[in-house]
């Protein structure tokens, strides 16, 4: 990037784009504004207020447990009133002066009140009615408040929690009511949830609005695919269980589902990140729809799913997401190495040959796959 486009902003960038490319700048500006970040907070300092609200709300809890003689056929009474109380506060918070210490405290101050309070109408409803299914009773009353609260409660961290925990609370009441062992249902949900999350993500028809879904479809499918990676075999169990005939074709495509279906994902979301258009780096694409198939083929779902949430994250300049990628992606190579059993010598060769193809794959895109010999790219090498 020369001097002249550094500290551009938003509307000088379309305008310098349009005068090299035939782009609709009216569209370009629409999701421009579309996509801005609205708090101006640093990460870090939401990630501290949030944390807070999450102390508040369990020394909230707390104290109302310890303090005030209320029956608990009567605990989602005082829940549902903190529920009605954080919503006028924090709709007064959004009425001041933004991104001041009056209006951080007020909305995080009624964030931890509505968790409070969502929490003990759904613990005070099961203690008050006794259902026969108590989690599928849960669940339906989270997802009753998730949907009335969502379009006046407009807080990223409380749409985000709702819907991950509505989420969640679904998955475990699946599994319950599902003969399927749990390796089974969890294949089975990461291969609906994980599309469902990048599709989302990517749609650019999908407004900020439900930017908290779509993030907590990822995570779940985080959480997913730990799971898969610890509780599934892997590709040398799976040779002995074929061997010895323990595992029936049924179970095998099962298995095969979560990373077959990560790889038609991951090659989605790479062509995406490269304009849609194959022909301009074909190189890339080819390099890269490679190494997805050999991880895919070795059951290799998280490293998969890892590496296309860091490209995600690139792509929309995402640093939280790019993130989230960068950590699963060591936690599942662990998880991966650990599952062989192997000794501690043969441990640290394979940890050894996986550093040393990462190395090789490096070298191979910086001095292969990324070299520029296209004429139309001038533009690229200028910024």
């Amino acid at each position: 990037m020369n001097e002249s486009t550094r500290g551009m902003k938003a509307s000088e960038l379309i305008d310098t784009l349009s005068d090299e490319f035939e782009i609709d700048e009216e569209r370009a500006r629409e999701v421009a504004l579309e996509r801005i970040q609205k708090n101006q907070m640093p990460i870090y300092l939401r990630t501290l207020i949030g944390f807070g609200s999450f102390v508040t709300a369990g020394f909230l809890m707390a104290i109302i447990g310890e303090t005030l003689d209320i029956d608990e056929s009567l605990i989602y009474a005082v829940g549902l009133f903190h529920v009605i109380c954080a919503i006028p506060l924090y709709l007064y918070g959004r009425k001041i002066e933004q991104h001041t210490p009056l209006e951080a405290f007020l909305t995080f101050f009624s964030f931890a009140i509505i968790l409070a309070g969502k929490i003990m109408c759904i613990v005070g409803f099961t203690a008050a009615f006794e259902p026969d299914d108590v989690l599928g009773a849960s669940l339906i009353v989270n997802i009753i408040f998730t949907c009335v609260t969502y379009p006046i409660y407009s807080l990223y961290m409380d749409r985000f929690i709702s819907f991950t925990s509505c989420l969640v609370m679904a998955l475990f009441w699946v599994m319950e009511q599902m003969s399927w062992p749990e390796e089974i249902t969890t294949m089975a949900f990461f291969s609906l949830v994980a599309p469902l999350a990048f599709i989302m993500m990517i749609h650019p028809r999908v407004t900020r609005t439900f930017r908290p879904v779509s993030i907590g479809l990822l995570a779940t499918s985080i959480g997913l695919a730990v799971a898969i990676t610890g509780i599934s075999p892997g590709i040398l169990q799976i040779g002995d269980l074929l061997k010895e005939s323990k595992i029936s074709i049924e179970d095998l495509i099962m298995i095969f589902s979560a990373p077959v279906v990560m790889f038609f994902v991951s090659v989605y979301v790479i062509i995406w990140s490269c304009g849609g258009k194959i022909g301009k780096k074909k190189r890339v694409l080819v390099v890269s729809i490679l190494a997805l198939f050999l991880l895919s083929s070795t059951l290799m779902t998280g490293p998969v799913l890892a590496i296309s949430i860091i490209v995600l994250g690139y792509t929309q300049h995402d640093r939280i997401i790019s993130l989230l990628g960068t950590l699963l992606l060591p936690v599942a190579l662990f998880q991966i190495t650990r599952r062989l059993d192997l000794g501690l010598m043969d441990t640290g060769i394979i940890l050894v040959i996986k550093a040393s193809v990462i190395l090789l794959v490096y070298f191979v895109y910086k001095t292969w796959a990324f070299t520029i010999n296209d004429e139309n790219q001038d533009f690229e090498r200028k910024a």
